[in-house]
């Protein structure tokens, strides 16, 4: 399997592999362009992948040409849709959760799954707007909308569904009518049910802190559990129901001040003595600020035993420690490799997870015996393998490809995956295989990215762009992302490459897959800007090749790609010839922070205000297409028009555009596909020739 790896990269750094392009095809005119990336933007896409716990039965979203749908199918069975939308109306679906004999299933229509409790979106310019709303799937095929909320999962038994709305807690017989049970101040963030049912667990929210609480359904109560000063989160019953594990975080106030603290530990609470005891508290250094990968939680591998996850040797790993507190963690998944999202079979005896072990830009699905046993490659797939989900006895993943969107498949006995949805682009979409580069920064930070090289010998030196990623805790890879919103910016990436551009897409510090001291640089974004050498960096890779004209190399991003695409244009317009900034951070300065001097906070807003865009306004001259949403949650519509005004005053030329209603990440994918063929058109007239 190692041999497979090692062979896969060295195709991946040779950029051969395969391609799917036409031999000597021309780059691609604009009617081109737009072909393809509708083709690419309309192939099916899928998350949200969830199993049943006592059936082999998979779940997941699926959006096909904009249009959101959920799909089941038994491992053996062709997919069956479970909802027919028929729009692309920017109608988000999440939340999707079966019950355990995968009979009936609960999703979220509407919303927004990042601030759930917040006004539902409206991108579509609906008359009446829109409502975020818990649906139910019965084993008829009956649709019902139990209420407004999120958060929904049914019982053991399968009999009762629970969901919030802000501080509510909702209780609905399966098939019947919602109750609203209690109403707290704060906002429930989790919620699980207690083995045998008689509980529920769930986080409060209140902002400054957050507490672990049970509501007892049989009396209708509600107890706290060791409530405190901190942030708790990932409340979880052990297998037999007797106690009730969690993290409890204290935050550190700045990245400055954390040599000598530990800033979280591990709580068991004993439910029938009413005890709460620390099983475990990480060292001051490396691993000791809590991260969870996305999607992720606690696990009990028996009723003395937890997994969690730590970046104490700096990277993420899976630990597991005895609940009683009583001895060290070890840690079972191998070092100097990432790991992205973990699941236990069903009998707990075997950790299911997607790991970067042997190639940090690379991800596969692993499995490992709780019995001391090696770890062991889940799949012979070559495809990236993001995220996975267990459904009675059966496993399956997320996966994606040079060529094929993310889709799910199920891995058999043998490490084959056999594909439920197997997306495939026209035959005319012109595809590369993006090479793995390497390069590094002036202060000598390995960067890696992905090079877009077009088909055929150019006559003459190409434009170029680069890429930078949001977030800022992302990786690009090559391959379509399990993301969207990179998924997205794939495709584009490939369709620039379709055109003639060479495309670098730059994974700078303070991304993820590279280990927590890359992910935790110092000074990054408003602490220094330090991550902008290594954008820097990519451009001086780029200019240095002999296929590439240095006089016309450009940059776009989005999020803290557009704050990274801005901080080009203001510090280095003589590298950088044109950017597309999508909804991007201009000005960095944030409030006051409380416990710090007046002074501290005084020096604090003076290295905010050196690592924004809005600092170098004056030596900015290269045009630049902004693009934003005005009902965007992540970064305030107000950064665009700030920069808009700052532009003008500058008589720098740029090109403005905004959606009304539209979120961050665009819901619609007309808007995603006028957006991308505004960049288009304004690359065509900015770097198609030489710049003097």
């Amino acid at each position: 399997m190692m041999m497979i790896r090692s062979a896969f990269a060295a195709a991946l750094l040779a950029g051969g592999l395969y391609s799917v392009s036409p031999a000597n095809a021309a780059p691609l005119d604009e009617v081109g362009a737009r072909h393809q990336i509708t083709a690419l933007l309309s192939m099916p896409f899928a998350t949200n992948l969830v199993g049943a716990s006592n059936a082999n039965r998979f779940a997941w979203v699926e959006k096909r040409s904009g249009v959101r749908n959920i799909l089941a199918a038994d491992v053996s069975g062709t997919p069956k849709a479970l909802t027919h939308f028929t729009q692309d109306d920017g109608t988000n679906l999440w939340g999707v959760t079966l019950s355990p004999n995968g009979k009936t299933l609960a999703y979220v229509e509407g919303g927004d799954p990042e601030f759930p409790d917040a006004s539902s979106p409206n991108p579509n310019l609906s008359e009446t707007g829109t409502h975020q709303s818990v649906n139910v799937v019965l084993e008829s095929g009956k649709q019902m909308r139990m209420g407004e909320g999120w958060n929904s999962t049914f019982s053991p038994d399968g009999a009762t569904l629970a969901f919030s709305h802000k501080g509510s807690l909702f209780l609905a017989p399966v098939g019947k009518v919602a109750k609203e049970v209690m109403s707290v101040p704060g906002s429930l963030t989790s919620l699980q049910w207690a083995p045998d049912g008689s509980a529920l667990a769930f986080t409060l929210d209140r902002g400054s802190h957050a507490l672990i609480g049970l509501w007892h359904v049989k009396t209708a109560t509600m107890t706290f559990l060791a409530p405190a000063l901190g942030q708790d989160s990932l409340p979880t019953f052990s297998p037999d129901g007797r106690f009730v594990a969690f993290v409890r975080e204290h935050r550190p106030l700045t990245d400055k001040k954390t040599e000598k603290g530990s800033f979280w530990s591990l709580h068991v609470y004993d439910l029938a003595s009413n005890t709460d005891h620390v099983v475990w508290t990480p060292p001051a250094g490396t691993g000791a600020r809590f991260a969870v990968p996305e999607g992720s939680s606690l696990l009990w591998s028996d009723n003395a035993h937890l997994l969690f996850p730590w970046e104490g040797s700096g990277w993420m790993r899976v630990c597991a420690v005895a609940a009683s507190g009583t001895g060290i963690p070890s840690c079972l998944t191998p070092d100097k490799a990432e790991v992205s999202s973990y699941r236990l079979s069903q009998d707990r005896k075997t950790l299911f997870y997607t790991s970067n072990v042997g190639n940090v830009d690379a991800w596969h699905a692993w499995r490992l015996a709780l019995d001391g046993s090696s770890p062991q490659r889940l799949t012979h797939s070559e495809d990236m393998e993001t995220d996975l989900a267990v459904a009675g006895a059966k496993v399956g993943v997320i996966a994606a490809s040079v060529t094929q969107t993310a889709h799910p498949a199920v891995v058999g006995p043998d490490g084959a995956s056999a594909p439920l949805v197997s997306p495939q682009a026209p035959s005319d979409v012109h595809f590369v295989t993006p090479q793995v580069v390497v390069f590094h920064s002036a202060d000598g930070v390995e960067v890696h990215g992905q090079l877009f090289v077009p088909e055929g010998e150019a006559k003459t030196p190409r434009a170029a762009l680069v890429f930078v990623h949001g977030g800022p805790h992302r990786q690009t890879l090559p391959a379509f992302n399990g993301m969207d919103y990179y998924s997205n910016a794939y495709a584009m990436n490939q369709t620039l490459a379709a055109q003639g551009y060479v495309v670098l897409s730059v994974n700078y510090r303070s991304g993820t897959g590279y280990g927590e001291a890359f992910r935790n640089a110092p000074e990054t974004g408003g602490h220094g800007a330090s991550e902008y050498r290594d954008v820097f960096a990519a451009a001086t890779y780029l200019r240095a090749r002999a296929d590439i004209d240095p006089a016309r190399i450009g940059i776009w991003g989005g999020s803290w790609g557009g704050y990274l695409t801005a901080l080009a244009l203001a510090r280095n317009s003589d590298v950088f010839a044109a950017g597309a900034d999508f909804h991007g951070v201009h000005d960095m300065i944030d409030p006051d922070t409380y416990g710090l001097s007046p002074e501290e906070n005084r020096k604090a807003h003076e290295v905010e205000w050196q690592s924004s865009p809005a600092a170098d306004i004056a030596h900015w001259h290269a045009p630049v297409l902004l693009v934003h949403g005005d009902d965007d949650y992540n970064v305030e519509f107000e950064q665009s028009t700030l920069l808009a005004k700052l532009l003008s005053e500058q008589g720098v030329l740029y090109e403005e555009h905004s959606f009304p209603n539209e979120r961050h990440t665009f819901l619609r994918m007309q808007d995603w596909l006028t957006a991308y063929m505004w960049m288009d058109t304004f690359f065509a007239h900015t770097l198609t020739s030489h710049k003097p």
